[in-house]
């Protein structure tokens, strides 16, 4: 687990209160005080549920573009079609492309730097000319 999240539980189960502003309403709110392990399963599962949700909003990007692309490549179309159909495309990629972003970014703040298997297991097609 993280330091940012060790930090986090030690601060929420501290019996005599922290002097830091928020703390005091955290531990208020979260219905598992006392009880550090039930906690940290409550705090996992968010964490997996975030980066599950990241992962399923990059793999839709990815197929919405995928699917564009097919209809680019299965069929020929007119010229302004054509070049309508990939700036649609291109959009597309940028979106799946911010999208892997941002699941980078959470697992960063979760302490994970390396990112290879995010760029083997979803890779974001080139951009295609002519838009």
């Amino acid at each position: 687990m993280s330091e940012r999240i060790q930090s986090l539980l030690a601060r929420v189960s501290a019996a005599d209160g922290s002097a830091r502003p928020g703390d005091a309403a955290l531990r208020e709110r979260l219905p598992s005080r006392g009880n550090l392990e039930a906690l940290e399963r409550e705090i996992a599962s968010e964490i997996a549920y975030s980066l599950g949700r990241a992962g399923n909003k990059l793999e839709s990007a990815l197929q919405q573009a995928q699917r564009t692309r097919h209809t680019i490549e299965s069929v020929p179309h007119e010229p302004d079609e054509r070049r309508l159909l990939v700036a649609r495309f291109n959009e597309e990629r940028a979106l799946a492309e911010r999208r892997l972003r941002e699941l980078m970014i959470q697992r960063e703040a979760l302490g994970f730097r390396r990112h290879s298997d995010l760029l083997r297991l979803y890779p974001i097609p080139p951009r295609l000319p002519g838009a």
